[in-house]
This record gives C-alpha cells, sequence and structure tokens, in this order.
C-alpha cells in the first residue's frame, strides 16, 4: 500500500510541476525563456506547442485539431490546473477523464524534456 501511496504522490507532484513548470516546457522547447510572457501567436506558429499538441494527441488518441484547439486556453494561460473547471472542461471537449489528460500532459512534458 505504501508503494501506491508514493505512487499517487509522485502523480501529484508531477501535476503541480506541470502546472507550474509548463511555461518552462514550452519555453524550453521553443528557446524562449522561462517565465519570460506569453507572446500572442498562435499554437500553429508556436513549435514547442506542435510538439506538446501531439504528443497528447497521440497518447489520447484524439486528433491534433481537436486537442489543438483543447488546449489554447493552456497555453493561453502558461500553466495547467488540473483541478480547474476549465481543465475539466478541456478534458470533456476531448472526452477523456481530467485525469488522463493530466497524464498525458505530463507525458509530453518529461517527453520534451528528455528531447524525445
Amino acid at each position: 500500500m505504501r508503494n501506491r501511496t508514493r505512487m499517487i504522490a509522485a502523480a501529484a507532484a508531477a501535476a503541480a510541476a506541470l502546472a507550474a513548470g509548463s511555461t518552462a516546457a514550452v519555453a524550453s522547447a521553443t528557446g524562449a525563456k522561462p517565465g519570460a510572457p506569453a507572446t500572442t501567436t498562435s499554437a500553429s506558429e508556436q513549435p514547442g506547442h506542435n510538439a506538446i499538441v501531439a504528443l497528447v494527441a497521440g497518447e489520447l488518441h484524439v486528433s491534433t485539431a481537436r486537442v489543438s484547439a483543447a488546449l489554447q486556453p493552456l497555453f493561453a494561460a502558461g500553466y495547467a490546473d488540473p483541478s480547474s473547471p476549465a481543465f475539466a472542461a478541456i478534458a470533456r471537449s476531448l472526452g477523456v477523464s481530467t485525469q488522463q489528460l493530466s497524464a498525458a500532459l505530463i507525458h509530453a512534458k518529461q517527453s520534451l524534456a528528455q528531447g524525445s
């Protein structure tokens, strides 16, 4: 049971890191400085966004067009709060649970950080 608790704690920490560090992941993928204000360009113009969209779409088995449209509020905000109503609405629009969306975003961030 302790392993399960540790796994849940690790997942929660990863979700929190995603919420706190999604700007850094996008910034590192695009060559921008972490913490720099988001620009007003669309996701289709930002390679970091495209990479995240592609990875999330693949993991959730949803089209990249749907994922790109659904994730626009997260990209605009610069962070993801898995406990927010907006995050739940995004998950619903993609036909997945908030846990599935959170896991896909975490996986995408880790993949980008590893350079995969």
